[in-house]
């Protein structure tokens, strides 16, 4: 599924969640954005369009949805992008400059198989990220 031609209401009601105005709005944000965005970033960009306790409480839901993704970059706040419509992906991340790169690499089953053998409490693993971090051409 190609991220221009997601039906946004018809993803929300199958997950169970309503399709306001506000997640729309912030789904169409996410989709357009080729680079994960930070709670502050989102704000900016939706002109009010949701208060900040809605905002983090439509980006909770949508991550328990699992429509959104949140992304650890190592800064003092997360990281939020679409997470449909685009094939699996991680992160290159600048530790100077900060700049991000989505990195696609192959999905590897074999390191899934191995995590559950490393972990005693797990049977399985359903999902990974993966963020690596050094220095972009720029700044190295």
């Amino acid at each position: 599924m190609n991220k221009s031609t997601l039906d946004f209401p018809t993803l929300l009601r199958e997950a169970h969640l309503k399709a306001t105005p506000g997640r729309i709005a912030l789904l169409e944000l996410l989709a357009k954005e080729s680079k994960p965005l930070a709670v502050h970033q989102i704000e900016e960009r939706m002109n009010g369009a949701l208060n900040h306790v809605t905002l983090y409480r439509a980006l909770e839901a949508l991550e328990k949805a699992r429509l959104v993704t949140r992304i650890n970059l190592e800064h003092e706040h997360a990281h939020f992008e679409l997470a449909v419509g685009r094939p699996h992906h991680h992160h290159a991340v600048c530790s100077e400059c900060g700049l991000v790169e989505d990195i696609e690499i192959l999905h590897s089953k074999t390191l899934e198989i191995d995590a559950v053998k490393q972990a005693k409490a797990f049977a399985r693993i359903n999902r990974y990220s993966l963020e690596f971090f050094g220095l972009c051409k720029r700044c190295a």
